[in-house]
């Protein structure tokens, strides 16, 4: 029953997609729709909303000798107000580290500003080695992401989107970490943590998305391919 609701949600978002599309190529705003769909877009949603103050981390939680992959580790789990033995993708938090507080640029696809599904974007290719396209419109509609509401199926990796714009039924993407915390690319705070209970991002969301990747069997099997989620 819920896999018929999903497909039959996503269904319902790509016809409104391609329908709001087909009404602005007929009235020549075309440009205008592809702008606004690749993240966030409009400036009018800049400062409506808190994002997570990250402050130094306690430095009793942090043994001076250890190694940094560690001290990374033992950070952004305070941050995420949980037990630092439970975050085992250390390449993801690693990328994460790098890039947060990159300023916000409409656009903008490197450490010297970038937009939500620019980092998203990135963050797959990096961390996971996945392709996708690059807004955020596409990548909810792009065919190896399936969609899913249930707040308790959240999972590290997978993807959450908002509808931000107007009109615009997907228009912010972020990717989900731990303990209803997800890591984005806003136009307030740029690479910056949020929580899915924040009023603004809980009003605005959408659905969350599980990236599935294809991979190769081993010699000899009658498949060639399976998928799994991207996440460790």
């Amino acid at each position: 029953m819920q896999t018929v609701f999903l497909i039959a949600m996503k269904r319902s978002f790509f016809l409104t997609y391609r329908s709001f599309s087909a009404v602005s190529v007929f009235t020549g705003s075309f440009c205008l729709l592809i702008s606004l769909a690749s993240c966030s877009g409009s400036r009018k949603t800049a400062n409506q909303y808190q994002t997570m103050v990250v402050k130094p981390v306690d430095p009793n939680a942090t043994v001076a000798n250890t190694s940094a992959e560690r001290r990374t580790i033992t950070k952004y789990a305070a941050y995420l107000k949980i037990d630092p033995d439970s975050l085992t993708n250390v390449t993801l938090y690693t990328f994460i580290d790098k890039w947060m507080k990159t300023p916000y640029k409409y656009g903008g696809i490197d450490e010297n500003g970038i937009d939500c599904s620019g980092f998203i974007q990135r963050l797959l290719n990096d961390v996971y080695n996945i392709q996708v396209p690059r807004t955020s419109a596409q990548q909810f509609f792009t065919k190896n992401v399936e969609p899913f509401h249930d707040n308790s199926y959240f999972s590290e990796g997978d993807l959450v989107f908002f509808c931000t714009v107007p009109g615009n039924p997907i228009s912010h993407v972020g990717m989900y970490l731990r303990n209803r915390y997800f890591i984005n690319a806003s136009t307030s705070s740029g690479v910056s943590l949020a929580s899915l209970d924040d009023p603004y991002w809980k009003k605005r969301f959408v659905a969350a998305g599980r990236v599935k990747i294809s991979k190769p069997m081993s010699t000899g099997s009658k498949q060639s391919q399976s998928t799994k989620p991207a996440r460790q």
